[in-house]
């Protein structure tokens, strides 16, 4: 059984939860940042059967290798953030959110088709 352990009375309290962005507002953000990687060389398609809108990057040459992108408010701002809980951009810099998701994607995208690569059995 677990024992009970007290905080000091000088320990910040936690941050508080990430709030989701409603339908609209994500959809918004994310048509942005459609735009921007497509203009990139990336595939984008927008994923709404969830609670809430994500937008899911990935390349044409290895479309199961990709990252599903939502949007979050936090610090006062709305973020772009990927499916494991990185937080890359505020939403105002759709650019370095583009150029962030290059830097995550490229090396899994290259791994994919590395010839040296030990596949077989």
């Amino acid at each position: 059984m677990a024992r009970s352990v007290l905080n000091p009375p000088d320990a910040p309290p936690a941050p508080p939860l990430p709030t989701y962005s409603g339908p609209w507002r994500g959809r918004w953000h994310l048509t942005r940042l459609a735009f921007s990687v497509r203009r990139t060389g990336w595939a984008a398609e927008f994923r709404t059967g969830g609670h809430r809108p994500m937008l899911r990057v990935y390349s044409w040459d290895a479309p199961a290798i990709g990252e599903s992108i939502s949007v979050t408010l936090g610090n006062g701002e709305w973020w772009y953030q990927s499916s494991t809980g990185l937080w890359l951009t505020p939403c105002k810099r759709v650019t370095l959110a583009t150029y962030k998701l290059s830097i995550l994607l490229t090396p899994w995208v290259s791994a994919a088709f590395d010839p040296l690569r030990d596949d077989q059995p």
